[in-house]
């Protein structure tokens, strides 16, 4: 009788570890499908190389004109002082998801356009009648990041020298009272700012964004 007890004891054991290590193989995959899923739904990475970059429409090109930032004349240029209306120099969004961009955009500008030495990104909302520029920064976004409101937060790049040694900061802004203003910074030259760190190096950082007027 005991050793009957003992194998129906021994049974049911090894049928409770079988069962949970068929749950826990089904349940993992699961799990990390799901943070996969999270992970692919965070942002949309943008891309800056202009040499791919295209127009979708012949609407860029009349804006561009009418924000007086190329030369009208010409139909395609390779001059970076006299830049044409054309994707080869500018990279045009719509401010809003849904929003004609003659109503609000955002404009990439490449670096060298107008004799100004590096990218610049330029917010434009319409008020009344005309285009009027809300802000701009003298960097590049690199991430969109879908919002409610279908105004995208943008991850932004910016770079700057200090006693020699180059820093890039990617510093994530959201829009905001008719502007996209800052919230933190991520990361520098590509690592990481620690959660607990953040907030006070975020705070140097935007100082530091303002003093070289990076942002304006």
């Amino acid at each position: 009788m005991r050793n009957k007890k003992a194998i129906l004891l021994i049974s049911i054991l090894v049928l409770a570890a079988i069962s949970i290590y068929l749950w826990r193989n089904q349940a993992e995959p699961q799990a990390s499908s799901i943070k996969k899923k999270v992970d692919q739904t965070k942002g949309v990475y943008v891309s800056t190389d202009f040499n791919t970059n295209t127009f979708s429409t012949k609407q860029e090109a009349a804006l561009l004109k009418n924000l007086r930032l190329c030369d009208s004349t010409s139909q395609w240029s390779e001059d970076e002082n006299r830049p044409s209306c054309t994707p080869n120099f500018f990279r045009v969004f719509p401010l809003r998801k849904g929003l004609d961009i003659n109503q609000g955009c955002m404009v990439l500008l490449k670096a060298g356009v107008n004799g100004f030495p590096v990218r610049r990104f330029v917010i434009y909302e319409k008020e009344g009648e005309q285009l009027i520029q809300a802000n701009g920064f003298i960097g590049y976004p690199i991430e969109f990041r879908p919002k409610a409101n279908n105004y995208d937060d943008v991850v932004i790049r910016f770079f700057e020298r200090y006693e020699g040694e180059k820093y890039f900061y990617n510093c994530l802004f959201t829009w905001k009272q008719n502007r996209y203003q800052f919230v933190r910074c991520e990361q520098i030259n590509d690592a990481n700012i620690k959660p607990e760190k953040q907030a006070d190096v975020s705070a140097e950082i935007l100082q530091i964004l303002n003093e070289k007027q990076l942002v304006f």
